[in-house]
């Protein structure tokens, strides 16, 4: 089971207000996919004070997780961007593509809080659950 960055920054910010509903959820995670990591760390370090995170913290955090990271291979993510054009995916959807897309070559649940993100991981085929 893998997640989105809906639900691993609420998981990792005991002031979100989604934070107990996730929470319990990532302990079920087992791999995380490269996207999300990187996406985390972008929202964490830029937040709106006084929940800002430092950069150096926002690292720590981050490295403090256990899971693998999952990536797509050089042709799988060639081949998504052909997906992305097939289906008329564009703009900020195509990173949720990214996303799913590495959730199933992993052949991991994904876990969202991220409706509008449906539309991408419908339109490739990604095992999901909204939260």
């Amino acid at each position: 089971m893998t997640c989105d960055t809906s639900v691993l920054v609420p998981g990792l910010l005991a002031w979100h207000p989604a934070h107990e509903a996730v929470r319990s959820e990532l302990a079920a995670v087992d791999g995380l996919p490269a996207h999300v990591l990187l996406e985390a760390y972008s929202v964490l370090t830029r937040l709106p004070a006084p929940h800002r995170i430092r950069p150096a913290d926002a690292a720590a955090v981050l490295a403090a997780l256990t899971w693998p990271i999952y990536t797509l291979t050089g042709p799988r993510l060639a081949h998504l961007v052909a997906q992305l054009a097939e289906h008329d995916i564009r703009g900020g959807a195509a990173y949720d593509a990214l996303v799913g897309a590495t959730a199933r070559q992993h052949d991991a649940l994904l876990l969202t809080r991220d409706r509008r993100a449906r539309v991408s991981y419908d339109a490739l085929g990604v095992r999901y659950r909204l939260l």
